[in-house]
């Protein structure tokens, strides 16, 4: 579980990554009708799926599998609109949005906010505190800028520790943003030395640090419950290739292929 980062993201290198580019590759096989292909490109994004099912409520297995696979099969049937590995991340991220739930996530103590969260902070949750997703790549799959990203994961770990970020100064919300940030590893190492000689000067922000890192070894146990058994994710793969292998593929309008060639915007079920 990827709960601390050790160093900051390169938003620069991050498209060219081995494994970015293994997937990007078999994105590609798959859009040619490929089914294994498209299963190993999707088999890194299986336990990011669980987990944001888990949050929204859908906590028995069973279940999670049924919409795994439903959700699988939307994604192959309008793979042809994507182009990129950022596009796939970008509709995973609209379809996952659309998901309803008739259930309710109910947690006790100290995991009684996760029933609280909206469809933004679950994806960040199970995408940069399980997954650790780049900076880059969930500025892409949500649309956002990289202030907005990094006060959007402030907020979020604050409502997970129940820190009472509200009734602080302005300056001390400022340094709180700044840990939240060196937390993250996304500041230039001087900056980081800066904020962490500093922080003994800030009793709110070293609180907030603390309890920050409290509660993450409590995500870390809960996670565990989040995910399905190796076992269920191959059988889970072995009956969506088949599955996939009868599923036509949607073609996309050569105007919305052009357009989404240059920005992915033109997303289907719209």
């Amino acid at each position: 579980m990827a709960l601390r980062k050790s160093k900051r993201s390169n938003p620069a290198s991050d498209s060219f990554s081995p494994e970015r580019s293994r997937i990007r590759a078999l994105l590609k096989k798959a859009s040619r009708g490929n089914a294994y292909a498209f299963i190993q490109s999707v088999s890194g994004y299986i336990d990011f799926i669980s987990e944001y099912l888990f949050l929204l409520g859908i906590t028995d297995s069973r279940d999670r599998i049924f919409h795994i696979q439903q959700l699988l099969t939307d994604c192959w049937r309008y793979l042809p609109y994507t182009r990129r590995v950022s596009d796939f991340e970008r509709f995973l991220q609209v379809q996952l949005e659309r998901i309803a739930s008739d259930s309710k996530l109910e947690m006790a103590d100290p995991h009684r906010p996760l029933a609280t969260l909206n469809h933004k902070e679950r994806f960040l949750l199970s995408a940069r505190i399980l997954e650790n997703w780049s900076y880059k790549s969930l500025k892409l799959s949500l649309r956002v800028g990289k202030r907005e990203l990094s006060t959007e994961l402030m907020n979020l770990k604050c409502k997970l520790c129940e820190f009472p970020f509200e009734s602080l100064k302005p300056e001390e919300q400022l340094q709180v943003l700044k840990v939240s940030e060196l937390l993250e590893g996304e500041l230039s190492d001087n900056a980081a030395r800066r904020i962490e000689t500093d922080l003994a000067e800030h009793y709110h922000a070293h609180q907030f640090k603390a309890e920050w890192l409290s509660y993450r070894c409590e995500l870390a146990d809960l996670r565990i419950h989040m995910l399905i058994t190796a076992d269920q994710v191959n059988e889970l793969k072995e009956r969506t290739t088949a599955l996939l292998k009868q599923q036509p593929m949607e073609q996309p309008r050569l105007a919305d292929s052009l357009i989404n060639q240059i920005s992915f915007v033109r997303l289907p079920l719209q």
